[in-house]
Order: C-alpha cells, then structure tokens, then sequence
C-alpha cells in the first residue's frame, strides 16, 4: 500500500542530532531491544500504512487550471490504465473538467480509517480515509538515541528497518514512475532506515503519534 500515508510526511526521516545522557533521570530504566521493538510494533500498527494523500474522492483535473494538483495529473492516468479509477468528463463554469472515480479495485486501496497528519507549522490534521499502497512492518530495531529528557519524560529516537506488504500493482512499470516516492520505500525494505520518537509513560517506553 505518502499511507507510509509518504505521501508523505510522516514517513521522512527524523534526524537524530547529538543527544547527551546529561538529561536523564538517574535510576531511570534504559530502553532495550525488545521494549523499544514493542514500541515501533505500536506505532506502525496505527501509522504503517503507506498512503498517498488523496484523503476524497472524486476527483477533478479541470483543463487549464493552474492550481490542479500536479500529482492527480501524472498519478489518475495511471490508475485508470490499472483499473484502479475510472473517469468521466463533465463541464461546468470552470471549463471542461475530468472527473476520476474509484473502481471497485480501486475501493480495495481506500483505507477508511482515522489518522491524524502534521500539516503547516505542525497543526495536526484529521482525516477518515485515504488511498494506500502498501503497509509497512517492524523488521528489526537498529539503533537508538540516548534517552534525555523532553517535557518532563525520557524520550529517544529509534531508526529501524522494515517490511513493506505491496499492492501488487506497484510492480508496475508505471506505477512505479507515477509513484517514485512510493517505489524508493517499498524497494528500500530491509535496509531503508525509519525513525520515530519514543517516550517512557508509567514505566512503559511507547511512541508518540502525530500531534502528541
């Protein structure tokens, strides 16, 4: 299936900086292996999902119309050509517009579930649903950050590696152009590394979604 919505934002890499232990708690339980490769488990069940940011549908590429999301323009075609949407045209007084619908297929790769994204200036955003192509899981935890203290909570930052479960029509040629962010994630399982933020609440080191 940018959820990995790249699509997208959440899935970009967070740089780990230069963290000291100066700031943790003395005593405080250190992550290990296992606790922290419970935690990403955690955080891609919710957010593993490698999505495309086309959160409605139908959508419209009108004629000439500057504002057209560039995207729709390159990726609807494609989609079409796999059986994933259909199209039809209709005019109206912003001139002749072409209007792009799922298919049945296409509705196997509309993920109606809620998630919330970080927009502009980090303003979360909700939404219900959005068009996925492939589903990321936790293959193995390679490193982390020393834990330091943030708002008064140890927290570290975990890269890792993963699995990606593919739709299976992103082996296609153009998809994989139409959707070269995508194609870059799905091939780059195994080695590709992730990271996300994890925090130690009452004991337990857990991640921190989006907007948190």
């Amino acid at each position: 299936m940018t959820t990995t919505k790249a699509r997208a934002a959440w899935w970009a890499a967070i740089p780990l900086g230069v963290l000291g232990l100066c700031g943790a708690h003395a005593g405080s339980p250190e992550p290990g292996q296992k606790e922290l490769s419970r935690a990403v488990k955690a955080f891609l069940a919710d957010h593993g999902d490698l999505c495309m940011a086309k959160y409605t549908w139908p959508r419209d590429i009108i004629e000439g119309d500057a504002d057209v999301d560039r995207n729709d323009v390159v990726q609807l075609p494609v989609l079409e050509k796999l059986g994933l949407v259909h199209s039809v045209e209709v005019s109206g007084e912003s001139g002749l517009t072409k209007r792009y619908s799922l298919t049945d297929k296409g509705q196997l790769y509309y993920l109606k579930k809620r998630h919330s994204v970080l927009g502009p200036h980090d303003a979360v955003i909700e939404h219900n649903a959005d068009f996925c192509v492939a589903h990321l899981s936790l293959d193995k935890v390679v490193k982390w950050s020393p834990p330091e203290t943030v708002h008064n909570h140890l927290e570290t930052v975990v890269r890792y590696t993963y699995h990606a479960q593919a739709a299976e029509w992103m082996s296609d040629p153009e998809a994989r152009r139409a959707f070269p962010i995508a194609d870059r994630i799905i091939r780059g399982q195994g080695v590709m590394l992730m990271s996300v933020t994890v925090v130690l609440r009452d004991g337990n080191w857990v991640p921190v979604m989006p907007g948190q």
